[in-house]
């Protein structure tokens, strides 16, 4: 169960502080390594939300640790760009190439949907809860939905430290871009294939 506190103290040399709980004064111990978006430099007053670890002397400290009111921050706009210029990229070759119009209006819903599925799985993570399996957000981002995947990875600081689901994130991300590049570029015999399918 995630706490809620606001931190207190802080050394910015030393890289860690002091987070008051909500409901006590009870202070815990916080390092920089267990703030979600080391990305700003932690600052007294600000409202987190963590969990506890005991620790081999007896007393807790803060672990994942969350800003609980987080603007968006300026490094995300080259995210958006890279994102929906991706989607839009689509379309223009749905334009000039024989891809379909519609795999860009799909990549942008399935982007949207991929989006919510993390938003939804890191209330999840904050609360304890039932996670959704990351084999259903590969999927979703092999689809075409790693534009919302990727945006959500850095907004809400999510999926981006576990190794093995970053490599897994970027294979995904590498074969849904070779696959539309073939199709808008040499599918010919795919397209022609598909025409015959219809035909019956």
């Amino acid at each position: 169960m995630r706490l809620n506190g606001v931190l207190i103290k802080w050394n910015v040399d030393k890289g860690y502080g002091f987070v008051q709980l909500a409901s006590s004064n009870q202070q815990m111990f916080a390092h920089i390594s267990e703030f979600e978006n080391r990305r700003r430099t932690p600052k007294v007053g600000d409202e987190v939300s963590f969990n506890l670890q005991k620790q081999s002397d007896g007393k807790f400290r803060a672990i994942d640790v969350a800003y609980v009111r987080e603007t968006m921050d300026w490094f995300l706009l080259p995210i958006i760009v890279i994102a929906m210029g991706y989607i839009a990229a689509v379309g223009y070759a749905s334009l000039e190439t024989q891809l379909p119009v519609q795999i860009s209006w799909t990549f942008a819903l399935l982007s949207a949907i991929t989006y919510l599925f993390y938003a939804v799985d890191k209330r999840a993570a904050q609360k304890s809860k039932q996670r959704t399996p990351e084999n259903v957000l590969h999927w979703l981002s092999v689809l075409g939905g790693w534009p919302g995947a990727l945006i959500a990875q850095q907004q809400f600081r999510h999926k981006t430290r576990k190794t093995s689901f970053r490599v897994v994130f970027y294979l995904t991300v590498t074969v849904n871009v070779a696959a539309v590049s073939y199709l808008a570029l040499d599918g010919h015999e795919f397209w022609q294939w598909t025409e015959r399918f219809d035909s019956f």
